[in-house]
Parts: structure tokens; sequence; C-alpha cells
């Protein structure tokens, strides 16, 4: 809920142009919408659809109670490129650690090569997604 924070965060996992547009923080919630530029190794069948830089909006929507469990639905739109990825996520702990559970639906409105552009997204995320755990685990 700090947007100084997010946007070190996501700097040091390699965007670039982050833009806060909402940052919202209370007790029970916290609503965020950013954007950034992501790098991406595109393969050549797919760069029709996606650059070397590709600008992504975020939203996350958090509901919950401290020392007990959060909740978010998000989404992230890339901008020119016909895929979209909906999910939630549940942080939850005890006095052992935490589990964030994280559950992506990722989608095309592309017929046929839509598949394999929400397949290589689908796998990207899920790269980038352990490279900010592992950001989170050595920063906070």
């Amino acid at each position: 809920g700090n947007k100084s924070v997010m946007e070190k965060k996501y700097a040091a996992l390699g965007a670039r142009n982050v833009r806060i547009e909402k940052c919202k923080l209370t007790k029970t919630s916290l609503e965020s919408k950013f954007s950034r530029e992501v790098p991406t190794n595109v393969p050549g069948l797919l760069k029709k659809f996606l650059g070397e830089w590709n600008l992504i909006t975020q939203e996350e929507h958090w509901t919950g109670v401290a020392g007990k469990q959060y909740e978010s639905e998000m989404t992230v739109a890339f901008q020119g490129v016909p895929v979209l990825i909906r999910g939630t996520m549940v942080l939850s702990g005890d006095a052992k650690g935490c589990t964030n559970t994280v559950v992506l639906e990722v989608t095309s409105s592309v017929p046929l090569i839509g598949r394999k552009l929400a397949e290589f997204i689908g796998e990207t995320a899920a790269d980038e997604g352990q490279k900010e755990y592992e950001y989170l685990k050595a920063n906070l």
C-alpha cells in the first residue's frame, strides 16, 4: 500500500515507466491500479502481438483483516495485445509463516494463435510471479 515501495519493487524487477495511478489503503482494504512497461523475450511467431517492451495495466482489490486473511481480485491488461489475465490471490498465515495462493486465468480473443499467445503470457506471468516472490522475501 505504499507507492514508493511499489515503484521500487517493479523497477528492481526490470520494469520501466512505472506509474501508480491509484493506491488507497485502509485498515481492511487496498485498492491499487498501476501500469508499467515490461521487457519480453518474444518468440518469433508472437512478435506480431508483443514487442520487446509491453505496457501493462494491473488492478488489485484487496480486502481482509490484519492477522487473519487477505483476499484479492486482480486483472492485468496488455495495451494493444488481445490477452487478459484475471485472477485471485489469498494471503493467509499463522505463527509458522504465510502462504500466498495465486490463481490466474489467461484468455485471448484471437482464434488459433490466441492459445499460443495466452500460454506464452501465462508462462511469463508465472516466471515473473516467482521473481516477485524472491524480491519480496529478500526485501521485507
